[in-house]
């Protein structure tokens, strides 16, 4: 089961392209996003599994792949759309995305 969850970040807006979603183990599945922005933000998706914290999956400035989910931003089209070809009843859970005009380094 994907559920999918969107928000808002100060100048920035996220909108959610497509419904909570029920997809069959081994089916293919895709979590769209896009984005309105005044200048190129920093993209992430995250997932969270029930009594876990959130997972960082991919993002627009380097991770694209992780565990079998890919993503490409596409700046034309304000998107960053994540997909996997084969579902696995292990990736059921909440997954959201985030937007940030500002990337924080840890040293």
């Amino acid at each position: 089961i994907f559920f999918i969850f969107t928000g808002r970040n100060n100048a920035q807006s996220i909108n959610q392209t497509s419904a909570p979603q029920l997809v069959l183990q081994g089916a293919r599945v895709v979590l769209e996003c896009t984005y309105t922005s005044s200048v190129s933000p920093y993209l992430y998706w995250y997932v969270q599994h029930l009594g876990k914290a959130p997972l960082l999956l991919v993002n627009s400035i380097g991770q694209k792949e992780h565990n079998g989910f890919s993503a490409e931003h596409v700046q034309k089209t304000s998107s960053f759309h994540m997909e996997k070809a084969q579902a696995e009843l292990t990736d059921s859970g909440l997954y959201f995305y985030a937007v940030s005009d500002t990337v924080n380094k840890s040293t």
